[in-house]
C-alpha cells in the first residue's frame, strides 16, 4: 500500500495530537487534488490514540435546560455529539478529541463554582454522520452515580483539560467516580 509506513506510524500510538492534525490535513489536501489512498491515512487517525491525552469535561443540556439533556440518548446510541456549529471555537476544541480521550457529562451547579458530572466514558474512534458532521463513538461506562466536583474551565459545552491539569485540581473523589 502507497502509504503504509505513515499509517504503521499513526498505528504506533507515538504520534501527538498536534502531529496527528499536521499529518490530517496532508491527508485531506492529498485526497482534495484527487490521491484517493489518502483515505486509508485519515481512516487510520480516526482511529488514532495520541500520546497526549486530553479529558473532556462536555455539557449536555442545550440552552442548560435539564429537560432537554442529550446525555441519555448519547449513552444509548454509544455516541457523543457538538451540534452548535456556529460557536466555531467550541466546534474547535471538539474537533480536537481523539480515540483514547476521557470524556465526562457535566452540569454546571454553583455558578463559577461546581458541576455535576453524570457519566464518563472513552472515545472509541471518531466518525462522521451523512452531513459530515464529526461525533465520537464511545464506550460509555455502565456506573450511574452523579457527583459534586469543583468547576474545571470556562462556562462552556466543550472544556478540555489535559491529564496533568486534572489531575492537579480534581479532589480524590473524581478518581474514585472514575475507578481509577
Amino acid at each position: 500500500m502507497k502509504y503504509q509506513k505513515i499509517i504503521d506510524q499513526v498505528k504506533s500510538g507515538n504520534m501527538t495530537r498536534a502531529d496527528l492534525d499536521k499529518l490530517k490535513q496532508n491527508a485531506e489536501q492529498k485526497l482534495a487534488n484527487g490521491d484517493k489512498d489518502a483515505n486509508s491515512v485519515l481512516s487510520a487517525i480516526n482511529y488514532a490514540k495520541p500520546i497526549d491525552s486530553y479529558i473532556l469535561f462536555m455539557g449536555f443540556c442545550p440552552g442548560a435546560d435539564f429537560n432537554e439533556r442529550l446525555d441519555v440518548e448519547w449513552k444509548q446510541k454509544g455516541i457523543c455529539r457538538f451540534d452548535y456549529l456556529e460557536s466555531e471555537h467550541q466546534l474547535e476544541r471538539f474537533n480536537s478529541i481523539c480515540t483514547g480521550d476521557l470524556v465526562a457529562l457535566k452540569k454546571r451547579e454553583k455558578f463559577g463554582k461546581t458541576m455535576k458530572l453524570y457519566g464518563h466514558g472513552r472515545v472509541k474512534s471518531v466518525a462522521y454522520d451523512e452531513n459530515n458532521i464529526r461525533y465520537l463513538v464511545m464506550e460509555w461506562s455502565n456506573q450511574d452515580e452523579v457527583i459534586e466536583v469543583p468547576l474545571m474551565g470556562a462556562n462552556s459545552t466543550v472544556d478540555i483539560k489535559s491529564i496533568e491539569a486534572v489531575e492537579s485540581e480534581m479532589p480524590e473523589e473524581f478518581f474514585k467516580w472514575l475507578g481509577k
